[in-house]
């Protein structure tokens, strides 16, 4: 599969990073911190908004990237893993999507939206915010799942799988079709985790997701398989060809409500 190729590609160049990052003295922690730190200038530049930042925000993502990539392997290469190290990288990671996607609804509620107006562009502002929730609910489930002795893993939107929809987003100029993204789909995998805890609590065996129709509304599949790569294909299409306009339907909503 394509997602496995690009592992089995990408895994020697990385660990043998990894193994010079730590044989010049650096630790996994700082390689943590400088992507966070990358990850939270990104968002400074979504916010910003302007074209020459959106190039910035775009080289810092793939820097923090790099940066996810290589404290893990360095971790692992360098026996330097350790419980303050997961703890960091957790709280940096919420940081970081909180940096990335408040970013992007200041972005919409103090810049005019692409079509002239005056006004913030009130349904992207949204979507950034509760795409925040899908990002953060995700990881809780996991996290408390993990307190109670429960596997609740998986699913197709992880957090890499987020980042590079939104950097696939500022790159291409398409960053209303990211945000939508965003702000939609993620809720299959809050499902599917949900789902996974409910049978684990249950003393049924959870196995990798449930049948039939549930079977694709909530995203079973793991990275490397077949049908992972094909939901990762069509969405990096969708992300590439369409340009989708910055259309506002709350923007009347929120309007009536307030004139009311």
């Amino acid at each position: 599969m394509v997602s496995k190729l690009i592992n089995i590609l990408v895994s020697p160049v990385r660990d043998g990073l990894a193994r010079g990052l730590v044989r010049a003295g650096l630790r996994p922690n700082h390689i943590t911190l400088l992507g966070m730190l990358c990850t939270l200038g990104a968002g400074i530049a979504i916010a910003a908004g302007r074209d020459h930042w959106r190039a910035w925000a775009v080289s810092l993502l793939v820097g923090a990237g790099a940066c996810d990539l290589l404290d893990g392997s360095m971790a692992n290469v360098g026996g330097l893993r350790t419980r303050f190290g997961a703890v960091l990288d957790s709280t940096c990671d919420r940081a970081s999507d909180a940096a990335l996607y408040l970013g992007m609804a200041f972005y919409y509620m103090t810049r005019p939206d692409e079509w002239g107006g005056a006004s913030p562009n009130v349904t992207l502002a949204v979507l950034a915010g509760v795409g925040l929730v899908w990002a953060y609910l995700i990881s809780y489930i996991k996290a408390r799942a993990g307190n109670e002795g429960v596997e609740a893993g998986g699913g197709f939107w992880q957090r890499p799988e987020r980042v590079v929809t939104m950097l696939l987003g500022l790159g291409f100029h398409h960053l209303p079709t990211a945000v939508w993204i965003l702000g939609v789909a993620p809720i299959a995998t809050l499902a599917h985790r949900l789902w996974r805890v409910q049978r684990a609590c249950a003393a049924a065996a959870p196995g990798d997701g449930p049948d039939g129709f549930w079977g694709v509304l909530l995203w079973r599949w793991r990275r490397g398989t077949l049908p992972f790569d094909l939901q990762a294909g069509a969405t990096i299409a969708a992300l590439v060809f369409w340009d989708l306009p910055p259309i506002d339907p709350l923007r009347a909503v929120v309007a009536r409500f307030i004139g009311a």
